[in-house]
Order: structure tokens, then C-alpha cells, then sequence
């Protein structure tokens, strides 16, 4: 199988500077997906897109991993030649393995978080959007997320892990002690905000988020929660220790040259930045008393022997879902052959039948149409057969069945 390749960059090889440079909106993922599609070569792409991972994932694109590292890096601008040596590709069965274990949380920094499922769904969603998914990445998307939602209810991976929200609240604890009544603001009222703000509240953080003005009607607030404006956020900053921001915007939400001198003021602040590309300047890190810690310097969390139980069980009703799509692929490249198949086995049984037909009270046009309805009835059960192999017979056996049946019927075109 070589129509199915990915290339990307992730938290294991690349940097946070350099995966956010390759980051995108939903926006962004749409043109880009239109521009590669315009541009030929293949038949669909999708480009999953979160705080971890860039991916390009590609179908019917023949070129080899250089080419498709250009492909991606020519979306945002970005030189190839820096991201070719943190690139990571795949294709074929391998590509097929590691977008299953990704969805369920397998790949992730923090261990069977199930935030991936939502995101490789998305991903596929925007590519629809965009006229990009094609059958093949269809069927292995929707295929690998039907695969984690099942690992998800079956063993809940997310309960030998711990989430970003909480880790981030584990920190926070660690740098401040109990969070009881101390003042913190999350900026951005995604779900990734939503978490955070609920883990403080849990823990009893006097908690305000940012809310902007146009979106009231639409967001759900966590109970415990104050809220607002998303404008007065710095004046808030003031009166905070803890500032968490977790947007999907392309711009700094708490900017170096705004708050360098209002965080300047004696208290202690610590800062989280958990998104991608970053929300909070950098520089502000090196401020005293302010703490700066980032979507990379939480880390993931580690797996404990009963992680790695869950992964064994994991692996395996993952294997389910890749054996079928595996099969589904293989077969499909037969789907040609079966359909003329089809045709030859129809046109035999016409001509066999044509002296019967021959002899009913018919015109001339009435005899053709039905050896024509004969001929469609026939073809289409000897296609339902065939395609009836792959319930029966083992996948190494498809091809040179089909091809065996095929040449048989071929011989008959002159109908001996």
C-alpha cells in the first residue's frame, strides 16, 4: 500500500517554536487543503493541526517523504530544509497503525487523552470543507475514530493518566501551595479553558475567564466561574497569581511590551501558556517573580504498569479496525476487475439466453432491451459473488481469484 502517507512534526522531535510555526486555524486548514488539492497529484489530504502535532496526511500522492515535507512547509512559508530533520513520515500499513493508535490517545504527550478523538475528527471534517477528503482517507479516518471511541468505553485509558488541566493545576500547587482562594484568570473559553477553569474551581482558585463581548450567548460558563470581558483581561492581570491562556488565536493574548511593567509589581505570578502557536510572550518568563511555563515544559505523563496493560488491551481492538480498513483497501483495488467481471459474466449469460428471447412474440427493440436486462441481472450477481470473497476466502487469495475467474471469462468474450 503506497497511496497513503502522512509527514509531520510533534512533541517528540520538534520544539514548541517550531511546531507552532507550522501551526493552523481552521481557516487556515481550508485554503490550505483547497490550494494542494488545486495544485494535483493527488487525490485527498487532511492536515490534522493541534497543540502536539502538525500533520499532513496524503492519498493517491506518489512523491517521495522530501516532497511531501515541501508540500506542508510551502502552506505557512516555512523553509524545508528546517523542518526536514524533524519531520517524522509514514505510509502504507505503518501510516495506517500510527493514525489508529493516535486517535486514541497512544501518541499523545500526556498518555490516552481523549481530546486527540475530537481533534482527528475535526480534521477530517475540515477536509470535506474544503473538497480534500477523498474516499480512501474517509474511510481510515472515520475507521481510526470509530476504533478510539471504542477503546475509550471499553478500558478508559484516561483514567491511568492525568489530563494537561490537571497537570497544569499539579503545578500550580507545587509553585504557590493550596489554591484555596487564590486568584486566577483563564483566558479563552474553549474546551481546553473550560478544563482549566473547572480543575481550579475544583480546588477551590477564585476563578475569572475572559469572555468575548460578540460570543455571551453562545458559551457555556463552568459553574463557580466569574466572567469577563475579554479586553479588561490585563487590567484583571493585576489582581491575579495565576494566569492560564488557552486560545486558538495566531496572536499573543498577554503581550511582552503591554504587561512587562504591570507584572513588575513584587507579587508572585505564575504564567501557563497552554497554546500553540504560544499566547503568551515569551520574554515575560524572565521577569522576576513571574514564572513562565508552556505546553512543552509541563511534559507528558508517565505510564504505569497498568497504562501498559490498557495499551496491550488497546492494541488489540485497535488491530480490529486496521485489519478491516487493511482489507477494505485491498480489495478495492479490485473493484475494476470484479466490475468487468461482472459485465463479461452478464454479456455470457445474454448470449446464452439470446435464442429463447429469440423466440418470444417481441419486437427487434424489445428483444434488445431485455438481453440488455438480462445482461445487467446476470452481471450484478456474478459482481455480488465476487465481492462475496472477502467474507470467505483469506486476502492473499482475493487477487489471483479475481484475476483466475477474470481470464475465464475472458476466454468466453467469443462465447464457446
Amino acid at each position: 500500500m503506497v497511496t497513503i502517507q502522512m509527514v509531520g512534526v510533534d512533541h517528540n522531535k520538534a520544539p514548541l517554536a517550531v511546531r507552532e510555526s507550522v501551526s493552523f486555524t481552521k481557516g487556515e486548514a481550508v485554503h490550505g487543503l483547497k490550494q494542494l488539492m488545486a495544485g494535483g497529484g493527488l487525490s485527498g489530504c487532511v492536515l490534522i493541526s493541534t497543540c502536539n502535532r502538525t500533520e499532513l496526511w496524503l492519498s493517491g500522492w506518489e512523491g517521495e517523504q522530501e516532497e511531501a515535507v515541501r508540500l506542508l512547509c510551502s502552506l505557512k512559508g516555512q523553509d524545508p530544509s528546517v523542518f526536514g530533520p524533524v519531520c517524522v513520515g509514514r505510509r502504507g500499513e505503518e501510516a495506517v497503525r500510527y493514525l489508529f493508535e493516535l486517535s486514541c490517545g497512544l501518541h499523545s504527550k500526556v498518555f490516552g487523552e481523549d481530546q486527540i478523538i475530537t481533534q482527528v475528527k475535526d480534521a477530517l471534517a475540515l477536509a470535506r470543507q474544503a473538497g480534500a477528503a477523498d474516499t480512501v482517507l474517509e474511510k481510515l479516518f472515520q475507521g481510526a475514530v470509530t476504533a478510539a471511541k471504542k477503546v475509550k468505553t471499553q478500558l478508559h485509558l484516561t483514567a491511568v493518566s492525568r489530563s494537561v488541566a490537571q497537570k497544569a493545576a499539579d503545578l500550580l500547587t507545587e509553585r504557590l501551595g493550596p489554591l484555596e482562594g487564590v486568584p486566577c484568570l483563564v483566558i479563552g473559553n474553549g474546551e481546553m479553558g473550560q478544563l482549566m477553569a473547572r480543575e481550579l474551581v475544583a480546588r477551590g482558585a477564585d476563578v475569572t475567564m475572559t469572555l468575548r463581548q460578540y460570543k455571551r450567548g453562545d458559551v457555556l460558563i463552568p459553574a463557580g466561574c466569574k466572567i469577563i470581558n475579554y479586553a479588561d483581561r490585563l487590567e484583571f492581570l493585576r489582581l491575579a497569581r495565576v494566569a492560564v491562556s488557552a486560545t486558538t488565536s495566531n496572536h499573543h493574548t498577554i503581550k511582552y511590551e503591554e504587561t512587562r511593567e504591570l507584572l513588575q509589581d513584587g507579587k508572585k505570578r505564575v504564567l501557563v501558556d497552554l497554546a500553540v502557536p504560544r499566547d503568551i510572550s515569551p520574554q515575560l518568563g524572565e521577569l522576576p517573580g513571574v514564572e513562565l511555563y508552556d505546553i512543552d515544559t509541563l511534559g507528558g505523563a508517565s505510564m504505569d504498569e497498568g497504562s501498559n496493560q490498557a495499551v496491550a488491551q488497546a492494541r488489540q481492538i485497535l488491530a480490529e479496525g486496521e485489519e478491516e480498513f487493511l482489507s477494505w483497501h485491498a480489495f478495492r483495488a479490485l473493484v475494476p476487475l470484479v466490475q468487468r467481471a461482472g459485465t463479461l459474466a452478464g454479456e455470457d449469460v445474454a448470449w446464452r439466453t439470446r435464442r429463447l428471447v429469440d423466440d418470444l412474440p417481441l419486437t427487434g427493440e424489445e428483444r434488445r432491451e431485455l438481453l440488455e436486462e438480462i445482461a445487467s441481472a446476470a452481471g450484478k450477481v456474478a459482481s455480488r459473488m465476487l465481492y462475496g470473497l472477502r467474507e470467505e476466502l483469506d486476502s492473499d487469495l482475493w487477487a489471483p481469484c479475481v484475476h483466475g475467474i477474470l481470464h475465464t471469462l475472458e476466454g468466453k468474450e467469443n462465447h464457446p
